[in-house]
């Protein structure tokens, strides 16, 4: 059970200064670079849930209380902004908005909450639902590939797979069309260029310097850039009723005006979706078939929910209630491994968290990895326990802990929170369980060895070095 009266509750500024390192020495620096969501849960551990520490020449701030991370969320807009990285001559810009332009996760202000309100209703969960039958056959396609006792890079599969979804249900297009294949140009493994925007404070000027590397990425994003508007003119003049995502974005009109979203912002808002909906998703995936193969136990569980939900059929979005440990194994890979592990803000004023004021125009990150491996709220954070989602009486302590009332609502935040929690949160949701109730139908993963799986975190969590798994087809 979880003492949520060790909560910290607001209160006066104290004046004292935040806790944390007055610098970085060579062995710090060696740990952040290798390991970066782990150097920040030891700096939590350490300094407690309000954390200060060096970032360029100025302070960074760490904000691990569940509360604060919650007002922070909310006030965004008020009392925070997304722009965070210097963009020349004074200006600011957020993280990735040089590769994907103004899309809702990189826009603020008044742009943002106007492409919020018109883009809300395109993600209602019935019109999610529609995709149910395109995931299931995808997966159904891509486990046909596999090879009973073969080695396989699951990261790479899970990742074709989740760009094969994506393309589907983005722009009505297949795998092995033109479009994915420059989708794979213009958003490369590891984050490619974008990732420097992530980890150093000027990574979009190391963007545009002429390295290989750089110049492949942006040739990829020009192709991109034009078969996107190339759809969006063959939309604009068909009969207007497709089913894919650009189509229903370009229906879309503004509550107020009647007007519909610009080229531009369409274009931004497909590659936004694109890069969300398969790097995201893929590292989800991944990371559940390398737990399941560590934990027998939930793997037999899981595939006996499937067989006695499913037998040997597809299963339909109208299965979902009926697969509550499937949901419960992606809402754990989502705790242990959440893909977007730090978010950040930039204070538009002087904040109280919690006693200490975190000054104005200060860098602010709120991890979901330090907090979802904060044993204050996570007991055993370490243990891949699916049970946690599930209210069961079986004896297992951890069984229904997540669902225990009075918990702070950001003890869990793999999709924020706020005016920018994650507008795509049941679209992602719906297509890792359909995918693991489809392949896990008939095949399971097995582990090569025990070794640890080192992680990169350039953009999204991923194991480092890919994930070689054995497929078994299930007798």
């Amino acid at each position: 059970m979880v003492d949520v009266s060790t909560a910290a509750e607001p209160v006066a500024p104290t004046g004292e200064p935040i806790p944390g390192p007055p610098g970085l020495g060579p062995k710090e620096l060696r740990a952040l670079l290798a390991d970066a969501p782990r150097f920040f849960t030891g700096l939590r551990e350490q300094y407690g849930p309000i954390a200060s520490f060096p970032y360029g020449l100025s302070r960074g701030y760490l904000v691990s209380d569940p509360n604060v991370i919650q007002d922070i969320y909310v006030s965004t807009g008020r009392k925070f902004d997304k722009n965070v990285l210097p963009g020349g001559r004074g200006k600011r810009i957020a993280p990735f908005s040089v590769g994907l332009g103004d899309g809702l996760a990189t826009s603020g202000g008044e742009l943002h909450r106007k492409q919020r309100r018109l883009i809300q209703p395109v993600f209602h969960r019935q019109r999610i639902a529609g995709y149910g039958d395109a995931f299931a056959q995808l997966a159904e396609a891509g486990a046909a590939e596999l090879k009973d006792g073969h080695e396989l890079n699951i990261q790479e599969a899970m990742y074709e797979l989740s760009l094969g979804m994506v393309a589907k249900t983005v722009f009505d297009v297949s795998l092995d069309s033109h479009v994915a294949t420059t989708i794979r140009l213009a958003f490369p493994r590891r984050g490619g260029p974008m990732r420097w925007e992530q980890v150093v404070p000027f990574g979009r000027f190391i963007m545009r310097l002429p390295l290989r590397a750089n110049r492949r990425f942006w040739k990829g994003h020009k192709y991109l850039n034009g078969i996107i508007q190339q759809m969006i003119d063959e939309r604009r003049a068909g009969p207007g009723d497709g089913d894919d995502l650009l189509s229903v974005l370009i229906n879309v009109r503004d509550a107020d005006t009647g007007e519909p979203m610009n080229d531009q912002l369409l274009h931004d808002e497909a590659v936004t979706l694109l890069m969300a909906g398969h790097e995201t998703s893929s590292a989800g995936l991944t990371w559940a078939y390398h737990l399941l193969a560590k934990n027998p136990e939930a793997k037999a569980r899981l595939h006996a929910e499937l067989d006695e939900v499913l037998g040997d059929r597809l299963p339909e979005a109208a299965d979902l209630p009926n697969l509550p440990y499937t949901d419960a194994i992606f809402s754990e890979v989502m705790r242990m491994y959440p893909p977007v592990w730090n978010t950040v803000r930039r204070s538009l004023e002087d904040y109280d968290a919690n006693g200490y004021v975190i000054p104005k125009d200060r860098f602010v990150m709120m991890s979901p990895w330090v907090v979802h491996h904060d044993p204050t709220w996570w007991p055993e954070p370490d243990r891949f326990a699916p049970q946690r989602w599930i209210a069961a009486d079986d004896g297992d302590p951890l069984s229904g802990q997540a669902l225990e009332p009075g918990r702070p609502r950001m003890a869990y935040l793999p999709f924020g929170s706020g005016p920018r929690q994650c507008i795509g949160n049941a679209f992602a949701r719906m297509e890792a369980v359909m995918t693991l109730a489809t392949i896990g139908r008939h095949w399971e993963f097995d582990a090569v060895n025990d070794d640890p799986v080192p992680i990169l975190t350039h953009i999204t969590v991923q194991p480092k070095d890919g994930l070689t798994m054995i497929a078994r087809r299930r007798r």
